[in-house]
């Protein structure tokens, strides 16, 4: 009985080092260009793709003529006249 629960005991520790490790690998992940990384900002705003309906931030689409894309190939495709 004692050996089971030294066994136990053993996993439970191994199971928390593991996932503890795991944390600090995610949070750490280095070699993500910014635009991989997720946004953590509580104030932006995102909105609906007029095209395909995927939420994306405001800062990551196009907005055209009041009407919001999640990117410039949607707006393309839905009609929208692109001005450089």
């Amino acid at each position: 009985m004692g050996r089971i629960l030294f066994f136990l005991i053993l996993a439970g520790v191994a199971y928390i080092v593991f996932k503890s490790w795991q944390r600090k690998q995610v949070s750490g992940a280095g070699g993500m260009s910014s635009r991989e990384k997720v946004s953590h900002n509580p104030r932006e705003v995102i909105y609906p793709c007029k095209h395909c309906g995927a939420y994306s931030p405001l800062s990551e689409g196009v907005m055209l003529q009041g009407r919001f894309y999640c990117s410039a190939d949607h707006a393309k495709l839905a009609g929208e006249k692109m001005v450089n």
